[in-house]
Formats: C-alpha cells, sequence, structure tokens
C-alpha cells in the first residue's frame, strides 16, 4: 500500500458502537520514528484519557476522512485501556496519596506536608487537593507525545503549528508532519517531509529548510484518507 494514513490531531474518535472521545496526541518512539498510541480523551472530562495502539485503528472504515478515527474496539473495551492520565491527592497533613493507577514519578514536587507557604502547596483547608496530571512519559518510557498546536520552526523563525501525523501504513513510521502556515487569510495546510525534521524539542519541532520553502510546498486536502 503507497498511500500514507493521515491522523489529523483533533479528530473524532468512534469505536465500534458510539462515539468514544476526541484524538488529542499520538505517541511516537523517540528510536524509529514509529507510532505507538494514540491519546484519547473522552467526552466525559471526568474520565481519563486513554492510551490506544496503533492497531486498534480501524482506517479502512473512516470513510475517506481523516475528520473521523475510527477503533477496532467497543466503548467497553475502550474503557479498560490503560489511562493516559492520573489523579494524585495531597491532604495537607498526611502523607500524599495516589488513586490507583496514578504514577508516584507524575507527582509534582511539594514540599512536605504541614510546611506553608511554599510554592505550589496551597493553603491548609482541612480538605484534600487532587490534580490530573499526563502520565504517557511514565507508562511509555523512550516515547514521545505530539499533540496538536506544537510550534514548528524553519531555520528562519516559527512557521506554523502541527496539526496531524501521516504514518506508512506497512510501517507505522512518520512520513510527514501536517502544518498548518499563514494567516488568516492565506492559510494553507502542508506536509512537511519527515526527512526535513532536523530535531524534535521541547519548544516544537525544529526544521532544517526556510519558511519561503515551506510555503513553497503544495497545499493538501487536510481531509484526505
Amino acid at each position: 500500500m503507497s498511500q500514507t494514513w493521515l491522523f489529523k490531531l483533533g479528530a473524532d474518535v468512534r469505536c465500534a458502537d458510539g462515539e468514544c472521545g476526541k484524538l488529542t496526541s499520538l505517541v511516537v518512539s523517540s528510536g524509529d520514528d514509529v507510532v505507538t498510541h494514540f491519546v484519547i480523551h473522552p467526552a466525559d472530562k471526568h474520565a481519563f484519557g486513554r492510551l490506544v495502539p496503533l492497531s486498534l485503528a480501524d482506517i479502512e472504515s473512516a470513510g475517506g476522512s481523516s475528520d473521523q478515527l475510527r477503533l477496532r474496539c467497543t466503548l467497553a473495551e475502550f474503557g479498560r485501556l490503560d489511562p493516559a492520565e492520573a489523579t494524585y491527592s495531597y491532604p495537607s497533613d498526611e502523607d500524599y496519596e495516589a488513586r490507583p493507577g496514578a504514577s508516584p514519578a507524575s507527582w509534582p514536587t511539594y514540599a512536605p506536608p504541614g510546611v506553608m507557604g511554599a510554592p505550589g502547596l496551597p493553603a491548609d483547608t482541612g480538605v484534600p487537593e487532587e490534580d490530573t496530571v499526563d502520565i504517557v512519559a511514565d507508562e511509555l518510557p523512550g516515547e514521545q507525545e505530539v499533540p496538536r498546536g506544537e510550534h514548528v520552526h524553519a531555520t528562519d523563525g516559527d512557521i506554523g503549528r502541527v496539526q496531524g501525523i501521516a504514518v506508512d501504513p506497512d510501517t507505522g513510521r512518520v512520513t510527514s508532519v501536517l502544518l498548518r502556515t499563514g494567516h488568516l487569510w492565506g492559510r494553507k495546510a502542508v506536509l512537511i517531509p519527515r526527512s526535513a525534521v532536523a530535531a524534535v524539542a521541547a519548544d516544537g519541532f525544529h526544521l532544517d529548510i526556510t519558511a519561503q520553502q515551506v510555503r513553497d510546498l503544495p497545499t493538501v486536502d487536510a481531509k484526505r484518507p
């Protein structure tokens, strides 16, 4: 198969028996550029995002559009997949205790209980405080999460934001990055070849081509499969 799979970040996601959420990020193995998982957040904001293996993608049923991702699993099976997030709590006068499934490595570093005024430590209200954090890095060490909106930097400046990833269906390897570039009246989508990405850093993707070379790339239909 020569055609690539285009996974558009922000796309609606549907299980075999109903809508299950939105595609919020892709997880890529740093060693070989292979997409290994999707991070999908349910419509229920109180539910954890889930780590969905690439093998569950049902591309053939997508209806020719990257605006919807279909999965080869039921809603019940989706709910049993590994979480991409965890909730932790930190009572003001007790040891911190993570909920089941939380990774201690993902907790922020707070001062010991009872130390007031430390950065990030709320005042003692007598009510346990809770927060939900991303644990993809803990669950999948050596892999990198690519969310929608990551900045893309040409050799001479910021050129746009990541909107999706194109993947070789036979290997799962990233072939190009879908970029939205331009301003309101001149906005277009282009595919940046993976070979033009020099590095991926904390501040986004760094290219080895100029902004003009990016603008000269052909416009693509972001809805294509």
